[in-house]
């Protein structure tokens, strides 16, 4: 191999020395009684040592195609600890104990170091930056500094040939892929780094992970040529689809989902976090591979809009995040404060508190057992107007406002729903339909005036600016909702009539 070049030598040593230098500063803020600084400076010393190692690898790579690969992992924080990490076990065979310590210690030092740097900008669950960094941390952070300046990273040799380049670039280039991060992180993986080395382990991944792509392309390939089945395997289980829902009104938890459960067999839920809900929809055979993706979104649609009316609240696959603050921080510098200032009312809908407990998920069952069927499309029109209402909503934060077309769209269902399910008539003016269906479910005539105003005024664009608020999206969605459930009540009872007068009429040919 060629000799490095003395300039690429040079740079090398200086991120070693600067190294040492942070890890100097480390310990005195240390002393000083700031743990927070201590850590930053610290896991700057490791991110010298991780940029000396991609130097040096780099110096050895002779392919120009190379030279963007490690121009990006030199720009990005973590992966410089990822190398300085685990940079040295690509030289030597590890123990598994030593594997297991450093398993997304690259991450977590980084989420660390960033607690300790910046004073959050709420008041929820508040935690100081000196307060952010315990004293375990620290220590185990400046062990793992001084024992990585000790182990002085070599200066690159012939140590690497372009195969373990290219495979350590193909490494690192995976494990930003989350599915396959899953495979190169798990302890089988890690069994096998310490059984082969980390060159063969190398070796290993890349050969199991294109076995298991031919496998699927495979698979793909089968599944594309499949006939469609027929008879009772048609209905048998084939694709589990899972999504994620986030609510702003209700919260989870694990009892009172065990009920639908038991009940439901295609549709499973799960919770994950206080207000965040797994479903599972489990799609029979019958469904082709080029269905699934739309039958699935169609089938989640559906249920999300049926969970949004049978709940009586807000659930999507998101929240917007930013209601009150556009800012990562404000400081007062003639004061020297960190200073707090945000919108007023902040974009957030006053949801009472409540759970998903089972007389709202027998509500769910009820609305989505009566949503028109998938290929009904002219019949799902009211709940297309409901479900942009919905996502309107989520979208709605300090830089782009949509409550006027949050409203309208929850208007455009109501309109659209009652007309579909006969409680207006073509030739009755939707004002009394509308009063007709509201004095069943309030008395508050002053409420039902106001909405008709906003509805007409929305119709001829003569909408006063701010006239609709997030209130009045939230009570003309709860309109919806009451509506909705009502006409669904009333499909469920006339199946169930009509059910039992056809079990009546067998029973009389038999």
């Amino acid at each position: 191999m060629l000799p490095i070049n003395p300039d690429v030598l040079k740079v090398i040593e200086a991120c070693k020395v600067h190294a040492r230098d942070l890890y100097r500063g480390a310990q005195e803020l240390r002393e000083q009684g700031l743990p927070n600084l201590a850590y930053h400076l610290g896991t700057l010393a490791l991110e010298e040592i991780g940029k000396a190692q991609l130097i040096g690898m780099q110096a050895m790579s002779k392919r120009d195609e190379s030279s963007s690969w490690f121009d990006k992992q030199l720009d990005d924080h973590i992966k410089k600890l990822f190398w300085a990490l685990w940079g040295p076990m690509l030289r030597r065979r590890p123990d598994m104990k030593e594997i297991e310590a450093l398993r997304g210690l690259a991450s977590t030092i980084h989420e660390n170091r960033l607690r300790g740097l910046y004073v959050p900008s709420t008041a929820v669950g508040f935690i100081a930056p000196r307060d952010a960094v315990s004293k375990e941390s620290l220590d185990g952070l400046m062990n793992l500094v001084e024992a990585r300046i000790g182990m002085e990273p070599p200066t690159p040799s012939g140590e690497y040939g372009p195969e373990d380049l290219e495979l350590i670039q193909w490494f690192s280039s995976v494990s930003d892929d989350p599915e396959k991060r899953k495979f190169l992180f798990n302890s089988g993986s890690f069994e096998k780094m310490a059984e082969l080395g980390a060159r063969e382990w190398l070796r290993w991944l890349k050969n199991s992970l294109d076995e298991a792509d031919a496998q699927a392309r495979a698979a793909l390939d089968k599944e594309l040529k499949r006939t469609e089945p027929a008879g009772a395997e048609a209905l048998e289980e084939k694709w589990q689809l899972k999504i994620r829902l986030v609510s702003q009104s209700h919260s989870i938890r694990g009892k009172d989902l065990k009920p639908w459960n038991e009940r439901v067999t295609w549709i499973k839920l799960f919770p994950a976090k206080k207000n965040e809900l797994i479903v599972e929809f489990r799609l029979p055979k019958i469904i082709p591979l080029q269905g699934v993706w739309w039958m699935g979104f169609g089938y989640a649609n559906a249920f999300v809009a049926a969970l949004n009316i049978g709940s009586q609240g807000f659930f999507w696959w998101y929240l917007p995040s930013h209601i009150s603050e556009f800012y990562e921080s404000l400081v007062d510098l003639e004061n020297k404060i960190q200073a707090t200032i945000g919108r007023s009312p902040v974009l957030k809908i006053g949801w009472p508190n409540a759970v998903l407990d089972s007389a709202a998920l027998d509500r769910v069952l009820l609305c989505f057992a009566m949503m028109p069927q998938p290929d009904d499309r002219e019949a799902h029109v009211p709940f297309n107007h409901y479900m942009a209402g919905v996502a309107l909503l989520a979208k709605t934060d300090v830089f782009m406002q949509f409550e006027s077309q949050s409203y309208g769209a929850f208007m455009a269902a109501l309109k659209s729903g009652m007309r579909q399910y006969g409680d207006q008539s073509p030739e009755e003016e939707f004002d009394m339909a509308f009063r007709r269906f509201t004095s069943s479910v309030t008395s508050d005539d002053a409420f039902v005036t106001k909405h008709l105003a906003l509805i007409k005024a929305y119709d001829t664009r003569s909408l006063a600016a701010g006239a609709i608020t997030l209130s009045e999206v939230a009570e003309l969605k709860l309109m919806c909702d009451a509506y909705f459930i009502g006409a669904f009540n009333r499909l469920g009872l006339e199946r169930q009539k009509n059910e039992g007068e056809k079990t009546v009429e067998g029973q009389t040919a038999s």
